[in-house]
């Protein structure tokens, strides 16, 4: 008897399992249908609109952004070095070091687009640094940019190439010296946007940053920095 209700219970348990899998299975398969029909109307509606939109009329927009950086540095100034032949060390010794840095942005841009081709762009990006390998040596402040993009429709999302140059002014913190930078580049840019609607669309974008600063003001530990970053940022744009 307890054999005969022990496979009863057995039976009814992996019953019941199959009927799991089997629900399990249902949603996966209805998930992944209102997935495509999503991405489909998405594209759709993005598709449409972009269509719509009249190659007659200019169109004013404001971005709001965030991206992460990382970049090879080369420091130029003072640093302790010690003599290879008789082990001496020079604190005042002067030259040139590679570092990697690490850091965010956020940014605030303005742009007009003409003949839904091509945009002109101006903003300004608060932007955060540090050494990757040394927390207490870091950098903060201000960059500018101005440039221009090409505009190429796509049925997802329409792609954007373009470049311009940037000028910063940055704040340098290494333990107890500081210092202040100021310097001048250029960048090159390519992404994708996508519409909402007309009014709304969405953006990602890789940058490729490069800038030459310069010592302003403070402590001479550091002479000058030659950056080369890379850039890797989505954001909104507001269409007027």
């Amino acid at each position: 008897m307890g054999t005969v209700f022990g496979k009863i219970l057995k039976n009814s348990r992996v019953e019941r399992l199959r009927m799991t899998v089997r629900k399990a299975s249902l949603l996966a398969g209805a998930c992944a249908v209102c997935a495509t029909f999503a991405g489909e109307a998405l594209a759709q509606n993005h598709s449409y609109i972009a269509t719509m939109r009249s190659a007659n009329k200019s169109y004013f927009f404001v971005s709001q952004s965030i991206d992460g950086e990382v970049g090879h540095n080369t420091m130029n100034g003072q640093r302790s070095s010690v003599d290879a032949l008789t082990g001496a060390v020079n604190p005042d010794a002067r030259g040139s070091w590679g570092q990697t840095w690490q850091g965010f942005g956020i940014g605030t841009h303005v742009g007009l687009e003409l003949l839904k081709f091509v945009q002109f762009t101006a903003g300004h990006t608060f932007v955060n640094l540090r050494n990757k390998d040394d927390g207490m040596e870091n950098m903060d402040g201000s960059r500018l940019n101005a440039g221009a993009r090409l505009v190429f429709s796509a049925p997802v999302g329409n792609l954007e190439v373009g470049g311009g140059i940037l000028a910063s002014r940055m704040d340098y913190q290494n333990r107890m010296d500081s210092a202040s930078l100021y310097g001048s580049g250029y960048y090159y840019t390519l992404g994708m946007n996508h519409f909402f609607s007309s009014q709304v669309s969405f953006f990602g974008n890789v940058k490729m940053n490069t800038e030459n600063l310069v010592r302003g003001g403070g402590s001479d530990s550091i002479s000058s920095m030659q950056t080369s970053s890379t850039l890797i940022g989505c954001g909104f744009s507001v269409w007027l």
